[in-house]
């Protein structure tokens, strides 16, 4: 039963299973198997699911596709985008996040007063992901903002610039004879180049294959794709961005690497890593994209509960934003 508290002593807890709204069964951001939980996205979604697991349309195909085993015991309570269903007392509303395609905001009402829960935001404007729905900008009297980009060092430039860059880098290593091997995360930054490089001949893992054929699905415009295989000359493989994989480049022998994430923003990120190039192709918002989205929610407070948080909290409070973190010692956070 979702039975919530006095609105003037509402609060979010770190509980057994992660945050959780106080008074109620609702997970935020739920570990294990809690009863209901919320399921912003699919990318990186854990093994084990709440007993009754809110989510979009998009993000419940996704999991279809990667664990349905999982999937078959959450017991999915599909949630349509912008319209507001009861649980108890609570009055949820799910908003585009921009992240992937299917991620979403979660909208609490209670008493008359909204908390937002933004999970991981993608970027806006000429920074937004062209896979998935754009982030929708969501009012709120309180903003939980998680804040994985939440460094002034994550300053992205304009997708389109990058993957220009993705583009000259295929070309270049056709011109040598070699194979231009793309790693990307499976969900999202596939996608992205996928879309982007449709006039050549893709060969994909199976994980993001699965995942581009959910993607057309779900109405995405994608460019036919192939199984991995053995690449022939003139295809681009892409392969999830995983330690792992290096297993298989062998196989791809003579070859170029180019690895697309946020990271690469951060200086000698693709020596480290050991590529060719790192280009800052990102699913996640960088700092100035969490800064506007904090400001333009209209919130009293806005509370950083993960990511990068001291950088930004300094920043919002500049901007005249109340603006605060949850620490692992601290077991609740007081919202109204």
């Amino acid at each position: 039963m979702l039975a919530v508290p006095d609105e003037t002593a509402l609060e979010v807890e770190r509980a057994a299973h992660g945050l959780r709204l106080r008074g109620t069964q609702l997970y935020l951001e739920p570990i294990g198997r809690p009863q209901l939980g919320f399921l912003a996205h699919a990318r990186g979604a854990r093994a084990i699911l709440p007993e009754r697991t809110v989510a979009t349309a998009g993000t419940v195909a996704l999991l279809e596709a990667a664990q349905p085993r999982a999937l078959r015991k959450a017991a999915p309570l599909p949630a349509a985008w912008g319209k507001p269903f009861s649980l108890g007392t609570l009055t949820l509303t799910v908003h585009p996040a921009g992240h992937v395609l299917g991620s979403a905001q979660l909208e609490c009402e209670v008493a008359g007063k909204t908390i937002l829960y933004a999970s991981d935001l993608g970027g806006a404007g000429a920074r937004a992901p062209a896979t998935a729905e754009r982030l929708e900008q969501v009012r709120c009297d309180v903003l939980l903002l998680r804040a994985t980009s939440g460094h002034p060092r994550y300053a992205f430039p304009p997708r389109a610039e990058v993957l220009e860059d993705l583009s000259r880098f295929v070309a270049a290593a056709l011109a040598e004879r070699r194979t231009p091997i793309v790693l990307a995360a499976p969900l999202g930054g596939t996608q992205e180049a996928v879309r982007h490089l449709g006039e050549h001949e893709l060969r994909l893992h199976s994980a993001p294959l699965r995942f581009c054929d959910v993607y057309r699905a779900q109405g995405v415009d994608l460019p036919r794709t192939l199984p991995l295989g053995s690449a022939k000359p003139g295809q681009v493989v892409v392969l999830p961005a995983h330690p792992r994989i290096r297993r298989l480049l062998p196989d791809f022998e003579p070859y170029r690497i180019c690895l697309l994430s946020g990271r690469a923003a951060e200086p000698g990120f693709a020596q480290e890593v050991g590529v060719d190039l790192a280009l800052p192709l990102s699913d996640h918002a960088g700092f100035s994209d969490l800064l506007d989205y904090a400001q333009g929610s209209g919130a009293s407070r806005v509370v950083v509960v993960h990511g990068q948080a001291d950088e930004l909290i300094r920043a919002l409070r500049e901007r005249g934003v109340a603006a605060h973190t949850v620490r692992e010692q601290h077991r609740q956070l007081e919202l109204l």
